[in-house]
């Protein structure tokens, strides 16, 4: 009878040290998983963030791909217009070498024609070269807004995995009550 008793009792004690090791178990288990869905939520905040931040970028570049492309349309019109009075000081250059003999002379008249072609053939060159680098900015814009159209996709997607599928999921996980088995 003793011996029963005394296996009673040790079955109560292991029962109620069971029970604690299950409760404190339990408790860890959903202090764990708070602090998950805690970090969960800053990391969602700090993408939010940063897509937020790449998308404003984006609009920058954007706008500064707009305003380069508005200068390259304005610089090809530029040295388009430069061709027309080219072409007038050269035509006017080559009339003036085609008269015979003493009145074919370097007076200042062809000086200043030939003054007129080098100085609009400068200009030209200028605005040439002004072109490419505005080209070169504009190809590297495109390329940025590239990148960065990736980096949105790419924040958006995550997101969306962190947003509506784990958190969705760890929103079911049980209770500390519920984990004990009560």
């Amino acid at each position: 009878l003793q011996e029963g008793e005394a296996t009673r009792q040790r079955s109560i004690t292991l029962r109620g040290t069971l029970d604690a090791i299950l409760i404190n178990a339990s408790k860890d288990l959903r202090a764990q998983a708070d602090r998950v869905d805690l970090a969960l939520s800053r990391r969602n905040a700090c993408n939010e963030q940063i897509r937020i931040a790449l998308e404003n970028e984006l609009k920058n570049i954007l706008q500064r791909l707009a305003d380069v492309e508005d200068m390259i349309k304005s610089l090809r019109d530029q040295i388009r217009r430069m061709d027309i009075p080219m072409k007038k000081a050269q035509t006017r250059l080559d009339n003036r070498l085609q008269r015979p003999r003493v009145e074919n002379c370097r007076d200042d008249a062809h000086y200043g024609l030939i003054e007129e072609v080098k100085t609009i053939g400068e200009n030209v060159s200028a605005l040439s070269a002004q072109l490419k680098i505005a080209e070169a900015n504009q190809a590297e814009l495109i390329k940025t807004r590239g990148v960065l159209e990736k980096e949105i996709i790419a924040k958006r997607k995550t997101l969306e995995i962190d947003k509506m599928r784990a958190q969705l999921i760890r929103s079911h996980y049980p209770s500390a009550t519920a984990l004990t088995g009560h």
